[in-house]
């Protein structure tokens, strides 16, 4: 099946979405931001924690079911004694609702501004390899 990627997710994201099933995350970095801009509510999407780069046939991660998204600015302002610096960041808060395992079949890079996509299979307990 075909999924979106979100990549370098920290393991201890991934733990509490494991353990709780249901877990809100804030999206930052412009590779993943790009893939959530990709997503509609109901899609289901693959989170890893392997970098972006590094996704290839092989990588696990866990499939999840996005049930609420949202896009959102953020203003950062930066002050001291010699000067003062704002700056816009947008952001994507998903509310994501864990699936299952999956590991990747194939990766499909993606072009510069594109969301990465893979097809990964649903990893069930008792398969043996």
């Amino acid at each position: 099946m075909r999924h979106i990627v979100l990549s370098g997710i920290s393991q201890q994201v991934l733990k509490e979405l494991e353990h709780n099933k249901v877990k809100t995350i804030e999206i930052r970095s412009p590779h993943n931001f790009l893939s959530a801009l990709e997503t509609d509510v109901g899609d289901i999407v693959f989170l890893t924690a392997t970098s972006f780069g590094d996704v290839r046939p092989g990588t696990t991660g866990i499939i999840a079911r996005i049930r609420e998204k949202q896009v959102a600015m953020h203003r950062i302002v930066h002050k001291n004694m010699d000067f003062y610096e704002e700056a816009e960041v947008q952001i994507a808060r998903l509310q994501l609702e864990m699936k299952g395992y999956s590991r990747v079949r194939r990766a499909e890079c993606c072009a510069l501004g594109e969301a990465t996509v893979v097809e990964a299979d649903e990893v069930l307990f008792f398969e043996g390899r």
